[in-house]
């Protein structure tokens, strides 16, 4: 089992915001104006996940995220940082980051610098958009749905978790054993 450490890491005007270390491969930066005309910052990730640009003049910043040496089947949570503005993106596959990688959007205000983090997402803590843990729903017999991921107190996955063929409990189970959802 991996073990996660929290720690504060960004501290900003409204706040500090913490995030759970596991293992974080290095990633590339490149800091954009919106308009793609100007590269603000090109660099990379420390050890830890953290990254900083110099102080940057006031505007639209596109922050793109890459990584080739992330392992196949792993998620990450992206934060960024730029005075009281910040921004998270959570359930980031490896593979997305290997092609071609993620973009974000961050407005930067007169006299700041964009902070970053990345975070490694255990299987067994998943975040939702809501702060809400997220589980694994498989297709269901005779359903139209998909798979997806669910809110773990939703009405669906009590379903699931007292459905005889499946439960909450047996899907994080699977997700442990590295068995990829709708396998």
């Amino acid at each position: 089992m991996k073990t996660y450490r929290c720690v504060a890491v960004l501290v900003f005007l409204s706040g500090v915001v913490s995030v759970c270390l596991g293992d974080v491969p290095k990633m590339n930066i490149e800091v954009a104006e919106l308009s793609g005309k100007t590269i603000a910052f090109k660099g990379a990730t420390d050890s830890r996940g953290i990254f900083a640009t110099p102080r940057l003049e006031p505007g639209s910043y596109a922050v793109v995220f890459t990584a080739n040496g992330a392992p196949k089947g792993s998620h990450y949570t992206l934060v960024l940082v730029a005075g009281t503005k910040k921004m998270f993106a959570n359930a980031i596959t490896a593979e997305k980051l290997a092609a071609g990688g993620v973009a974000m959007k961050i407005e930067v205000g007169p006299g700041r610098s964009i902070l970053g983090q990345v975070s490694a997402e255990g299987k067994d803590t998943r975040i939702g958009a809501n702060g809400k843990l997220m589980v694994w729903i498989p297709k269901r017999l005779g359903s139209n749905l998909a798979a997806h991921w669910a809110e773990a107190d939703s009405a669906e996955a009590k379903l699931v978790e007292t459905s005889s063929s499946f439960s909450i409990k047996s899907i994080q189970e699977r997700q442990n054993q590295g068995i990829a959802p709708g396998d």
